[in-house]
């Protein structure tokens, strides 16, 4: 008897309707984080603002009512790790977006600088666990061949948030009233209401419900992101689910220990957060009016009109990192990226320390600051084609799934603590050490090269399962001499969800039955005494396990027990084999293959268990 599951619909919308409506939220989300990271600086310049929070030549105020932003999402990130993990990704979108929501009407109605400093922190919690958890959610529901895209898109959105901003507090600057400052804060409300109407009837990621064990809902989704014709029959929608929990189960399992160096991978996520913001990105992002009048000497209303132009230089460079995430990877966009914003602030400072020194408003001074404005435009260019979107991808994708949520987690938290440092301390910087104060970033920048050359592996075109064979094959940390970790896997042209075709349509049929000579004897006979815990408690051997009512699968499930078993008395003989660039796919492959002996505690959702035949 066959067994197949349909297509579980959300409003009717399934394949890649489904998948434009998880955009929508998930980019709304980062679109209001990007409104929140300009609106400030617009408003900041305003009159009737300072004359309000009494801010009028107090760096140090300024400084703590744009930088409490930044310490409210550091801790709404840290808190992302446990409670993401806890409640999903779903829901933790719609948590973060409810705190944003009171964050922002206290904003809205502030009547002193106490109330609009704790608006601003309890809005930066609800952003913070936005951020760690929109591009996690998104990563997770994507195809492999469009991974890539989707984390840069969310990004390039997120700068159409940074535009809006710009612009909309450049045109509210002309009205004389509280409400040119007012309104954009107010305007905050409209994303949370879009995301509200959006977030609720969407899927959970199906990677976290396999990781609760929930796996009938895993599959379901995975259906419907897959498209309306998909069943649970059909080879992509099992393989790609069998990857999944085989790739879980490892993570989990006291017997099997996978060496796939998940603190130094978590490392790298950090660290590419971090870089993010030591690029300086946000002394632009923040204080681009601030220091286009203190540096520059510009009146603020043009210092506002160029920081709106800015902005729209800013998102078209975002397509442009859009277009190449995939053809040229990653690591060589971080790269060209660093390489390029380091000659901005080299530029920069140079340019601004002859300023300096030219006659008060000088045709010379002011050609000068004229030529600084255009490194300020370039930077971002180079900025936005490269770090702004590869920065919040690459977390999604290099951690496992056991630790996505809480890497990203720990990744945004560190972003937003160098945020917060680098915003509070812009205003005290330029006013203390003028030019010489981008001196810190060009050599920051600088710096960058070589540490992601050396150090950061390519996971364009790579499933997320795969990556976790890509270190386990190669535990080293120094990535830059194996070109298996640094070149680019072409994906297939079809998209398939993480489901490696490209791999298996490579692969002889005589694979599925036999171990290749690249397979650690090590690892494969634990896996063939592998046990799982049921829901009452307790452990119960493969051997009782009762395999799914499947011939062929049966069939090749012995085959692959069999051998795990006989696997350690030829430890000596696979051990001393030659060793294969394609270690890992293929040691992920086989071990999927044993997915149906693991017998996880949930019932399988590829069909009822009736045989009672043991399987050892």
């Amino acid at each position: 008897m066959t067994h197949s599951r349909t297509v579980t619909n959300h409003f009717g919308l399934s394949g890649k309707w489904l998948c434009a409506w998880l955009m929508v939220t998930n980019s709304t989300a980062m679109l209001l984080f990007g409104y929140d990271q300009g609106v400030f600086g617009g408003i900041l310049t305003l009159e009737d603002f300072e004359a309000r929070f009494q801010l009028e030549d107090n760096e140090t105020l300024k400084g703590i009512i744009v930088g409490s932003y930044d310490l409210g999402c550091l801790l709404g990130a840290l808190a992302t790790g446990p409670v993401g993990n806890w409640i999903g990704r779903k829901r933790s979108v719609l948590l973060g977006t409810t705190v944003m929501m009171i964050g922002a009407f206290l904003q809205f109605l502030a009547p002193n600088f106490g109330i609009m400093t704790a608006g601003r922190v309890i809005a930066g919690i609800g952003n913070g666990m936005n951020t760690a958890t929109a591009p996690v959610w998104a990563s997770e529901t994507s195809k492999t061949a469009n991974r890539g895209r989707t984390g840069m898109a969310l990004m390039v959105i997120n700068i159409g948030g940074l535009t809006i901003s710009c612009w909309m507090t450049y045109l509210f600057s002309f009205v004389k009233s509280e409400l040119a400052w007012r309104f954009p804060l107010a305007f905050q409300l409209f994303f949370v209401v879009t995301i509200f109407l959006t977030a609720f009837w969407l899927p959970e990621s199906p990677r976290w419900l396999a990781m609760k064990h929930q796996d009938d809902k895993a599959l379901a989704v995975m259906l419907a992101l897959e498209g309306s014709n998909a069943t649970s029959e059909s080879s992509s929608a099992r393989r790609e689910f069998e990857e999944i929990k085989t790739s879980i189960a490892l993570e989990q399992s006291p017997i099997v220990k996978r060496e796939t160096k998940p603190r130094f991978r978590l490392l790298l996520g950090v660290a590419v957060q971090a870089m993010q913001q030591l690029t300086g990105i946000n002394i632009i992002c923040y204080y681009l009016p601030y220091v286009l009048t203190q540096s520059v000497r510009l009146n603020g209303t043009t210092a506002r009109l160029l920081a709106a132009v800015n902005a729209m230089t800013y998102l078209g460079s975002t397509f442009v990192g859009l277009a190449f995430v995939e053809r040229w990877g990653r690591r060589r966009l971080m790269m060209y990226g660093a390489l390029g914003q380091c000659c901005c602030w080299l530029a920069i400072t140079l340019l601004l320390d002859s300023a300096s020194t030219a006659a008060l408003l000088s045709s010379r001074q002011q050609q000068l600051g004229s030529a600084a404005v255009l490194f300020f435009f370039l930077f971002n260019f180079f900025f936005g084609a490269s770090w702004q979107g590869v920065s919040w991808l690459y977390p999604t994708e290099i951690n496992s799934t056991q630790n996505r949520i809480s890497g990203m987690s720990y990744g945004v938290a560190t972003n937003w603590l160098i945020n917060f440092g680098v915003v509070f301390v812009t205003p005290l910087g330029i006013a203390r050490l003028g030019s010489q104060f981008y001196v810190i970033w060009t050599v920051l920048n600088g710096l960058m090269v070589p540490i992601v050359y050396l150090f950061y592996p390519e996971t364009a075109g790579r499933s997320l399962e795969e990556i976790d064979g890509m270190f386990e094959a190669h535990p080293t940390v120094w990535v830059f001499a194996n070109k298996s970790m640094t070149a680019r896997k072409p994906s297939t042209s079809s998209g398939s969800q993480d489901s490696g075709d490209d791999v298996l349509r490579s692969r002889k049929p005589e694979h599925v039955g036999t171990f290749s000579r690249n397979v650690s004897a090590l690892e494969l006979a634990p896996l063939a005494k592998l046990r799982h815990r049921q829901p009452g408690g307790g452990l119960t051997p493969l051997g009782s396990m009762t395999p799914v009512q499947n011939e062929t699968t049966l069939s090749e499930d012995r085959i692959v027990a069999d051998n795990a078993a006989g696997a350690e008395e030829i430890e000596t003989e696979a051990v001393a084999a030659e060793e294969d660039e394609d270690a890992d796919v293929v040691s992920l492959q086989l071990a999927s293959r044993a997915t149906v002996l693991s017998g996880l505690a949930s019932p399988s959702p590829l069909g009822p268990q009736t045989s009672s035949t043991p399987l050892l």
